[in-house]
């Protein structure tokens, strides 16, 4: 992936020149559509300041939309995540028929 190296250095120096930052974002649209990618994110954003191996979720509803929840809090770790996702996987194949 060295071929992504110079690219993603210059979207993390463009964000930090203007005080942002970069961070690896998930969501869920009020359609069902979920997307995953890297955003820019303003210094003061909740998601901003997050520990490293923290999980912090914001949920925007009819009740929260002025000012949404967030629940932050320890994560499980890299060796206990990478498990998870990989179990994970291992259920969709299974659901989508792969034989295990």
């Amino acid at each position: 992936l060295t071929e992504f190296d110079a690219p993603m250095l210059a979207r993390l120096e463009g964000a930090r020149a203007q005080g942002r930052v970069l961070r690896y974002v998930g969501s869920v649209g009020v359609d069902g559509k979920a997307k995953v990618g890297v955003v820019e994110l303003p210094a003061s954003h909740p998601f901003a300041n997050i520990a490293l191996t923290d999980n912090i979720v914001r949920f925007q509803t009819a009740r929260y939309d002025q000012n949404p929840l967030i629940v932050q809090g320890p994560g499980a770790g890299p060796a206990v995540t990478a498990g998870g996702v990989f179990g994970d996987l291992l259920r969709v194949s299974a659901y989508l028929g792969a034989k295990l």
